[in-house]
């Protein structure tokens, strides 16, 4: 994604703070006031992409989809269910509603769990709403964010701005690919509020820290905000042991426009359910009772330039019942159980290991750098000395760029391995249709 602008800096600056008073007030809405809510914004979005995208207007009418119908959430298994083949074939032409182009729309890449690589557009207004839902989510985790908290964040990319107008809300960043002596040197110099990063890398940071680093960053801190990768309450509760501050996990999804679920400072896994509504299928894609695993359907309603409407998400997750309490006393549904994919870790010869998070980011700046000419990727290990670069190549892939990806993974990987790449034309997945992007056979 690319950097703010001043002028939507400004914006957000503005609207953000009315958004920001909408969202906190949802927080403390009765279960009846909160389902009016969702009605409202899910009939109103359906009727927008059966109006405006071509996508959902096809898809509807082959399925003998009523619009007039869809009175409001009880209906929602009416719809067909989207899935990530939908949305790599209608990109971008019938999957933007009228009035929305690349020309005027954000746009990120994720991975998709069926072996393909889903693209997704924002409006600058989706844009603004999905910093405040972050803003919420930091707010809830620390409880209370001042302004002056600065977050250090270790992430793939750049966020698209260091900080709100005036220095507010300041953002440090650490790329993922950074050494650990490099990511430590920057983590006790920021001090900060708030750490967010993939759980394998606070474990790799965790190998370069002594005790007076780990005081240091201690000074201002008050959470750690994991995800992006699974993570166990157990792990979670050691890290947290370690720095003296909540260790939280945060449940998001590109697709659904950034956050879909996070833990509060007493463990509940709240949903965010006023701006995306959750759906829990069995393998037949029929809504299975709460308490039970299933595969995740999810509905955003904020995204008005590429609606996501029953989307397949790919991950497994358990209902908590909606009428169980938490002690933070928000009303919003929790996960029980959660279940993403699992990718495996590298090992050198020499004994030196890369962290599922630091592989995957290998992998992602490749396609985010060569999006044009490659569809979809996948990092394995053969042997001490073999890697394999699995990549479903596109028209544009040329040998030079295929040479240059190869010796840009040596390179980071150190040249500790021999770099191969491989164009396929599948990548492989598992029994239940998802894909583990990074593999260790050894």
């Amino acid at each position: 994604m690319r950097d703010f602008t001043t002028e939507e800096l400004e914006k957000l600056s503005v609207d953000g703070y009315k958004i920001w008073q909408e969202l906190k007030h949802n927080q403390t809405l009765n279960r009846d006031e909160l389902n009016k809510l969702k009605d409202e914004k899910f009939v109103k979005m359906v009727r927008h992409a059966y109006n405006n995208v071509p996508m959902y207007r096809a898809k509807y009418d082959r399925h003998g989809v009523d619009i007039d119908q869809i009175k409001g959430v009880k209906d929602i298994a009416k719809l067909p269910i989207i899935e990530k083949d939908d949305l790599i074939d209608n990109f971008p032409h019938n999957s933007l509603a009228e009035g929305y182009s690349l020309d005027n729309v954000q746009t990120a890449i994720t991975g998709g769990s069926s072996g393909k690589v889903v693209r997704v557009a924002y409006s600058d207004d989706t844009m603004i709403e999905r910093v405040v839902t972050a803003y919420r989510i930091y707010h809830m985790m620390m409880d209370g964010y001042p302004e002056h908290y600065r977050q250090t964040y270790v992430y793939t990319g750049v966020y698209p701005f260091a900080s709100l107008p005036e220095g507010r809300f300041p953002l440090t960043h650490i790329w993922t690919l950074d050494s650990v002596e490099d990511s430590r040197e920057k983590l006790v110099a920021s001090k900060p509020h708030m750490l967010t990063l993939y759980p394998s890398k606070l474990k790799d940071i965790l190998t370069g820290l002594n005790q007076d680093d780990i005081e240091a960053i201690r000074t201002n801190l008050k959470c750690i905000n994991v995800k992006s990768e699974m993570s166990l309450q157990q792990e979670r509760d050691q890290w947290s042991e370690i720095f003296g501050v909540p260790v939280l996990d945060e449940y998001g999804s590109e697709e659904l426009a950034g956050t879909v679920a996070a833990q509060c400072r007493h463990g509940g896994y709240h949903i965010w359910e006023d701006i995306n509504i959750v759906e829990v299928v069995d393998e037949h894609d029929q809504v299975i009772e709460d308490d039970e695993l299933g595969e995740l359907i999810a509905t955003n309603l904020y995204n008005w330039a590429m609606p996501i409407i029953r989307y397949r998400q790919g991950d497994m997750i358990q209902l908590k019942p909606e009428d169980e309490p938490c002690a933070c006393g928000r009303i919003f549904r929790q996960i029980g159980d959660f279940k993403g994919r699992s990718n495996s870790k590298f090992k050198t010869r020499e004994g030196k290991e890369y962290s599922p998070g630091y592989l995957l980011d290998v992998g992602y700046t490749r396609l985010m750098k060569y999006g044009e000419h490659l569809a979809s990727w996948q990092l394995i290990q053969d042997t001490l000395d073999n890697v394999y670069f699995d990549c479903i190549p596109t028209s544009k892939m040329t040998d030079q760029i295929k040479g240059d990806i190869a010796s840009e993974i040596n390179s980071l990987l150190h040249n500790n391995f021999d770099v191969t790449v491989r164009f396929v034309d599948d990548i492989k997945i598992t029994p239940r249709g998802k894909r583990n992007q990074i593999i260790s056979n050894l």
